[in-house]
């Protein structure tokens, strides 16, 4: 009995459910009366409208006369599952962060009357008569009333400090104005845990107490002891900043908080004989399609991994990239030959709500996993250079810009929102350098 292989397609900018079977003139005769039924020159098969009764309708139509495979529909159907488990969990999510409740005495956000010094806050530090020294839980870190401390055991210190019920209210409430603004999950978690961080280094001052020498203090206490990164260093200073502008602004003045000189660093690129051979590198097939797909189209690692199925326009020969940094959708060209790449993988793994899914369906791959991949790929493409996963990407735009393409598009294919971090690309281009004679070969 001949078999009727049924899955969903992108066609004509929607989707459609192709029916791919052996040329059998009978059989062929009953599709092309199926309700909507029309031939593909590109698709090379048969296919019909997409409609919630689709599988009931090819088993009447055709059960009798083939067998009919509707596998690849029935993953959709969990696919859509899938997708609606999720929203529910991020709406039962948001439900409880929305149903916290203020301790009482604790004033809202929207309340800008200064509050009341609270009482200090129980500290999880043993005095000498609780803890003799040599006994177990004994240190001999003290910190003054200021919040200072009077050693160098700070990150042991902040690990053990308690925050006031105040101080944790602050935090709530920054967490749910965050929330109200849709900022990403990451960077509410990236605020607040530096928030906690700074009302813990403070402690048991209140965050309607502090000034801005608090901040400037932990930098000079905490962060640079410590070794932490500029990067960190900026990002506590923006938590700080947003919390006082927008939840404590009664208190400081978040134009007294200065940031760090600007570093200016160029990125590091890989030429295209490298990338080559960084591609060429994984023995399995998932994790090339992964690494080609971020060179190829230029993508950032979040965003290949929130990549899903129906984001290929095959007929356009378009990527499109929803909902990327900064809340922006963007299309970027794609090459057949990646096209091809992709629906070989397609075919061997079948995902079933994302391109790229990890050990379980619906569930994205892993962003540790990717960047794993592309170590063992250099290393085993013998790439000295010191370069990450998102060399990959300046690798694109610095290849498109060397073969010419202007830098105005190369904004775009990007995402980027000033022309001015596209211009970096500027400075690690051969095109022009190449050409610059030495002049230590006219000695």
């Amino acid at each position: 009995m001949t078999t009727i292989i049924a899955e969903r397609v992108s066609h004509d900018s929607g989707i459609r459910v192709a029916l791919r079977f052996p040329y059998d003139r009978k059989l062929t005769g009953i599709v092309k009366k199926l309700p909507g039924c029309r031939w593909s020159n590109r698709l090379n098969c048969w296919h019909i409208p997409n409609t919630p009764d689709v599988i009931d309708l090819l088993l009447e139509n055709l059960s009798c006369h083939a067998f009919v495979d509707y596998s690849d529909l029935r993953r959709h159907s969990i696919a859509q599952r899938i997708r609606e488990t999720r929203e529910r969990q991020q709406n039962e999510k948001a439900r409880m962060h929305r149903s916290f409740e203020f301790p009482a005495g604790i004033p809202s956000s929207d309340d800008k009357s200064p509050r009341p010094h609270a009482e200090q806050p129980e500290r999880c530090i043993a005095s000498p008569e609780q803890n003799p020294p040599g006994t177990p839980g004994s240190t001999k870190t003290k910190r003054t009333t200021s919040g200072r401390f009077a050693s160098a055991d700070i990150s042991s210190l902040i690990g053990e400090t308690v925050l006031s019920t105040e101080a944790r209210a602050d935090l709530a409430r920054l967490r749910s104005w965050m929330e109200s603004r849709r900022f990403p999950d990451t960077t509410i978690r990236t605020y607040t845990s530096m928030m906690e961080t700074f009302l813990k280094f403070v402690a048991p001052k209140e965050a309607s107490q502090c000034t801005s020498d608090d901040l400037v203090r932990m930098i000079n206490d905490y962060v640079i002891p410590r070794g932490l990164s500029y990067s960190y260093q900026n990002q506590l200073i923006s938590a700080v900043k947003k919390f006082y502008r927008e939840v404590c602004n009664h208190t400081i003045d978040p134009g007294t908080f200065s940031r760090p000189r600007v570093r200016y660093r160029l990125p590091n690129v890989l030429s295209k004989e490298e990338v080559k051979r960084v591609l060429a590198a994984p023995m399995n097939e998932k994790h090339r399609a992964i690494l080609s797909l971020i060179y190829g189209c230029g993508l950032r690692r979040s965003e290949v991994l929130m990549l899903e199925l129906q984001d290929i326009d095959r007929d356009r020969m378009l990527l499109i990239v929803r909902q990327s940094k900064g809340f922006k959708d963007r299309i970027v060209p794609i090459s057949p030959k990646l096209v091809d790449m992709i629906d070989s993988y397609l075919r061997r793994y079948r995902p079933v709500v994302y391109l790229f899914e990890g050990q379980r369906q619906g569930d994205r791959y892993s962003a540790a996993s990717i960047e794993k991949i592309f170590r063992m790929a250099c290393t085993k493409a013998g790439i000295r250079k010191k370069i990450t996963l998102h060399g990959l990407r300046h690798s694109y735009a610095t290849h498109l810009l060397e073969a010419g393409t202007d830098l105005r598009y190369i904004q775009e294919l990007l995402g980027h929102k000033s022309s001015k971090t596209t211009e970096i690309y500027t400075h690690v281009t051969e095109k022009s350098i190449q050409k610059i004679r030495s002049p230590f070969d006219d000695l």
